[in-house]
């Protein structure tokens, strides 16, 4: 029976940095897990265990440094986290859960090389992050957003001027604002990063315009 116990390094070096890389990763799944994030509970454990992995069995294999493996998990993360994230109408989606993946490795390995105390600081950060800082950026306001514009309307100087007085108001201008004359009409394209609120705006006053035949948010 004794033959099948664990020695006491194997419980020190192996079974006991899996066991805190595996609670780091439950934490902070947890966490996603409960604001409904789609890399949730499996996916932030699986990250921290299996950099954990890595470079503990990395540091088993004659002449491999711990560095090294570190280096390539890391790398390795990267592309991992690149994947969760998305881009659509100017709003970009993901990139909070993809440093999350990024900071999640960083436990493991923190958890692998015995660094407890930083693994621990480290996960109680992270949870100040996602939740503390998720309501400061909420009472500090609405987030910009880059949206594209394609305007249909008879010269009018009114529009042209709602349209520089926008133009005027945003953070900045994405590209050049485009002018086309065709039977009467301008069709005018532009693109600029500004708040939802400016944005809707922006949209309700050249709709209360009669010369603007037709605006579209691209």
């Amino acid at each position: 029976m004794s033959a099948f116990m664990p020695s006491p390094e194997f419980v020190t070096d192996m079974l006991l940095p899996l066991a805190v890389a595996a609670a780091v990763g439950l934490t902070l799944g947890l966490e996603r897990e409960l604001s409904r994030k789609p890399a949730g509970l499996r996916t932030q454990f699986l990250v921290t265990l299996g950099t954990a992995i890595f470079v503990l069995a990395g540091g088993s294999i004659p002449g491999m440094e711990t560095g090294r493996v570190a280096a390539n998990v890391v790398t390795g993360l990267g592309f991992l986290g690149a994947g969760v994230i998305l881009q659509l109408r100017g709003t970009v989606r993901g990139l909070t859960t993809a440093a999350l993946i990024w900071v999640n490795g960083a436990l493991g390995l923190a958890a692998a090389t015995k660094e407890y105390i930083l693994a621990g600081v480290g996960v109680g950060l992270a949870l100040a992050a996602l939740r503390v800082l998720a309501l400061i950026e909420k009472r500090l306001g609405e987030k910009w957003r880059i949206l594209e514009y394609q305007i249909t309307t008879y010269e009018n100087e009114n529009v042209i001027q709602a349209v520089y007085d926008a133009l005027s108001k945003c953070r900045f201008q994405e590209g050049p604002l485009a002018f086309q004359r065709a039977e009467g009409t301008i069709r005018m394209h532009i693109s600029f990063c500004d708040t939802p609120t400016r944005h809707r705006e922006f949209m309700d006053r050249l709709r209360r315009m009669s010369d603007v035949t037709e605006i579209r948010a691209l």
